[in-house]
């Protein structure tokens, strides 16, 4: 009789659920496994061989994993960003635009859902924000997406001007509009684009979560540059201003969540190794990036969820308590 073997085909893009959910790449609850499919060996390896886990090629290997050329390119894995786009345009179905919002937002650009964007980030900036933004202060807000982080500055009483390429997100801002802000279209970090701000008239400058597409470009054809908009941003601040980076975890995000929920553990199977899946620089590249683009680093924070979040999401929070999920660099201008 000739041997047969059973598997189970437990992957699934688990990021659909948002960017900052668990990316660990299988169903956790065996539970919750489909039924079990039986096959001869030579289709076992047949399959192994298709999705790279047994490797006869070792230049196919390689260019297996280079960046997608198109939306519907299959041979090619990509990084993170693609493939997110592709599953969720060719298989869920769904706008990227309108996708990030709801996967943030439980009331778009009003509330951040009680997720790890409302346990860590959220909480985080509720507590640090009033230590820096002060009334009668002059903030601008880049790639501020529907304006949430510029209208809680606003009501600090500073004058936010929120910059962003996307109508849509603006058009959300806008909506919920607090006193003392304002937006404002303009394709960030392309030449030209902070051409009408006059040069030192903002003391501070912020960005959130969109400085990494600026190392690891969303789509090849993308043509904002770092160097114009750390050029750009050096210009608009005051000498004395300050120039806030809150993005992703350079290290921790994307890594798998492992081991039981009280004791995580995570492995890296890249770092400065693109173009895999990772959409973000080394801490060196980032870090060069701002001291050849004219600023010095005055601090920098990681930021934990709140010890609530337990009782929400146990798996995510004791993960988040261990590997940090954000960081915040602030800097100022070089003299």
């Amino acid at each position: 009789m000739e041997e047969t073997i059973k598997i189970w085909e437990i992957g699934y893009f688990s990021n659909i659920d948002g960017l900052l959910a668990d990316p660990t790449r299988f169903i956790q609850d065996p539970a919750e496994w489909p039924e079990p499919l039986t096959m001869d060996y030579a289709t076992f390896v047949s399959r192994l061989i298709e999705t790279c886990v047994l490797i006869q090629d070792d230049t196919a290997y390689e260019g297996r994993f280079q960046p997608k050329r198109t939306l519907l390119d299959y041979g090619h894995f990509g990084h993170f960003h693609q493939q997110l786009g592709q599953a969720l345009m060719l298989h869920w179905r769904r706008d990227p635009v309108d996708w990030w919002v709801e996967q943030k937002f439980s009331d778009p650009g009003k509330r951040i859902r009680d997720n790890l964007y409302g346990a860590v980030q959220d909480q985080f900036l509720k507590e640090y924000l009033p230590r820096v933004v002060k009334p009668g202060m002059r903030v601008l807000d880049l790639g501020c997406g529907p304006g949430y982080f510029s209208n809680k500055m606003a009501r600090l009483g500073a004058d936010v001007l929120g910059l962003d390429p996307s109508e849509r997100y603006l058009s959300i801002a806008r909506a919920n509009v607090a006193p003392g802000a304002r937006f404002e279209q303009a394709e960030i970090g392309k030449p030209g684009a902070l051409d009408g701000l006059a040069s030192g008239q903002f003391d501070l400058v912020f960005m959130s979560d969109a400085l990494l597409f600026y190392f690891v470009p969303e789509a090849p054809t993308q043509v904002a540059s770092l160097d114009v908009l750390l050029s750009d941003i050096r210009r608009v601040l005051k000498d004395e201003g300050r120039f806030i980076s809150v993005e992703p975890h350079y290290l921790f995000w994307l890594a798998p969540w492992l081991g039981d929920p009280e004791r995580p553990f995570t492995i890296f199977s890249e770092y400065n190794d693109p173009p895999g899946m990772r959409v973000t620089p080394t801490l060196s590249r980032l870090i060069k990036a701002f001291c050849q683009g004219g600023f010095c680093i005055t601090d920098m924070q990681e930021m934990f969820p709140a010890r609530e979040f337990e009782a929400v999401d146990r798996r995510a929070y004791y993960f988040a308590r261990r590997f940090p999920l954000w960081q915040l660099y602030e800097m100022r201008k070089k003299p």
